[in-house]
């Protein structure tokens, strides 16, 4: 699978998991409902999205060294 194909799936996945962490508390983020376990889950996907991000739209071969002929 090409980098695009690992980003996009990275992008899903990070959505998918701030999205249930959002749908299972309250919307304030204040309240009691909202612990430590549950940011650790959004910071987690965030990460998830951004690495997606990168992955998806970063330049292919740019980490890859090349041998020059």
């Amino acid at each position: 699978m090409s980098n695009k194909k690992y980003g996009i799936i990275l992008i899903v996945v990070g959505v998918l998991i701030v999205a249930a962490i959002f749908f299972a508390v309250p919307l304030h983020l204040a309240g009691a409902g909202f612990g430590l376990k549950k940011l650790i889950g959004v910071v987690v996907g965030v990460v998830f999205f951004v690495a997606g991000v990168l992955v998806s739209f970063g330049k292919g071969g740019k980490w890859v060294p090349t041998r020059k002929k």
